[in-house]
């Protein structure tokens, strides 16, 4: 016998879909937490999380779709927090990681190893961002760059994270853009400085932490609009309706 289907599904109540929603939230900024103290690998998690706030399929919903149509509210712009308010520079002329969701950091003295530590970037109190039209900021512009025609959007960190690298499954395979980062094979990027006796050192950062550190970002980009503006209309939205009833 073939398995058995559920005639009819019950909708969630406005409170439910409220409250699934918050928790969602919390179990992001949970990952966040984990990945804050030094758990890179939660940088997996986080992307799960955004997958089921963000991710629209013709098999799931999105949890933003599910309560922009519920609470009646047009989806609003998202803040961005990327070093560069257009298209990446000299986007395909170079052949080295990089992406305008992170930040590097290096510690110059001789007894440390030569390496770029790759960090997300947060929200900073009083700062003014650009904001942007969901569907541009999620599907619409380039944030990682792999090589000269390798790019990813905020949609696909996001999926190849949650999808590949063993969020939600683990597949057999990894898509070539995974591979390339994972095992190193993309060039790094690389930034060369003398010490004060003289010798130069060459630093370069870790590709396969890089996905991680711009889930990290597009999470704090993610938890700032639905704090900021979708959880308040949410709360409007219901209790106007409660005071209807």
């Amino acid at each position: 016998m073939g398995k058995k289907k559920w005639e009819h599904q019950v909708d969630r109540t406005p409170e439910e879909l409220l409250d699934d929603l918050c928790k969602q939230l919390k179990l992001l900024w949970d990952a966040c937490k984990q990945y804050d103290a030094g758990n890179g690998i939660y940088g997996v998690q986080i992307a799960v999380k955004l997958r089921v706030l963000l991710h629209q399929t013709t098999q799931s919903e999105s949890l933003l779709r599910q309560v922009s149509r519920r609470f009646a509210f047009s989806c609003p712009d998202f803040l961005s927090l990327s070093t560069v308010r257009g298209e990446m520079v000299n986007k395909g002329k170079t052949d080295f990681v990089r992406s305008p969701l992170v930040q590097y950091q290096m510690v110059h003295q001789p007894e440390v190893p030569p390496v770029l530590t790759v960090e997300p970037l947060l929200p900073e109190p009083g700062k003014r961002y650009v904001r942007r039209a969901f569907k541009t900021w999620w599907d619409g512009i380039d944030v990682v760059l792999i090589d000269r025609e390798r790019f990813l959007t905020r949609k696909g960190v996001v999926c190849l994270l949650a999808n590949q690298e063993g969020g939600a499954h683990l597949q057999p395979g990894m898509d070539e853009k995974t591979a390339l980062l994972r095992r190193r094979e993309a060039n790094p990027l690389q930034i060369t400085a003398p010490l004060p006796d003289g010798p130069t050192r060459v630093y370069a950062a870790e590709t396969d932490r890089i996905l991680a550190a711009v889930a990290r970002t597009i999470a704090a980009e993610t938890l700032y609009t639905f704090q900021k503006e979708i959880l308040p209309r949410c709360q409007t939205a219901l209790a106007a309706e409660m005071e209807r009833r």
